[in-house]
């Protein structure tokens, strides 16, 4: 995009949106992905932040078919688990170690499962609300306070990117939450018994849980799974 250019969501480079953007320091982006550019807003963002901005983004999980970690069959029972051994995210989404060398900002991400609309909040001053078809700057103080309160509550609420389960990992962990026994789990997900055991061992690790009861309900807490009253 050249300076000539301008975008849907943030205007041109020496609009007003634009001056706020690269004045913001704390700039919190929820993205669902609907926007007309391929490039994401998020991304788009990025760019034009200053340096020292906090930049925090909020996107969609990535689909099934880029993150499915498929449980191996234990016949390499001393190899680590798939998901340790690859980064779920899509490569746009995991951090550059040399991001701050080259002088690029540093985003913190996290993941959630829907998100009710994309905005880019500047501060406490202006928030850019984006729709597939319009965008528009709101700066009533009243509403930049309470499109700020929502991106707050759903940054709270997602999770951080490299902590998404694979879809594999989570039917192991909902089966399990359930009380179904190693034996049952393994039929459903066509691996062996020893295998589930060595993936809840891992999941439970990873939730910091020393039961299974423990892992479900800190799996709950962090959004991982929803436990409903049958």
């Amino acid at each position: 995009m050249t300076s000539s250019e301008r975008d849907p969501v943030l205007g041109a480079r020496r609009s007003a949106r634009a001056v706020a953007l690269r004045r913001a320091r704390d700039v919190l982006v929820l993205d669902d992905g609907r926007g007309p550019d391929a490039e994401p807003l998020w991304a788009r963002v990025r760019e034009r932040t200053r340096p020292d901005a906090r930049v925090r983004v909020v996107a969609l999980e990535p689909p099934a078919p880029s993150r499915d970690v498929t449980l191996d069959d234990g016949a390499h029972d001393g190899a680590p688990a798939d998901g340790a051994r690859d980064d779920p995210r899509p490569s746009g989404d995991r951090p550059d170690p040399d991001a701050r060398a080259a002088g690029v900002r540093a985003v913190d991400h996290r993941v959630a499962a829907a998100l009710p609309l994309s905005l880019v909040a500047l501060d406490d001053t202006v928030v850019l609300v984006a729709r597939p078809d319009r965008a528009r700057a709101v700066t009533d103080r009243v509403a930049v306070l309470a499109l700020r309160a929502l991106a707050e509550s759903e940054w709270d609420r997602a999770r951080a990117a490299d902590d998404a389960l694979a879809p594999s990992e989570d039917t192991l962990l909902r089966l399990l939450a359930e009380g179904k026994t190693d034996t049952a789990v393994a039929a459903r997900l066509g691996v062996s018994p020893r295998t589930v055991r060595r993936h809840a061992a891992g999941l439970m690790g990873r939730l910091g849980a020393t039961s299974r009861f423990e892992a479900g309900a800190r799996a709950a807490q962090r959004g991982w799974i929803r436990i409903t009253d049958r």
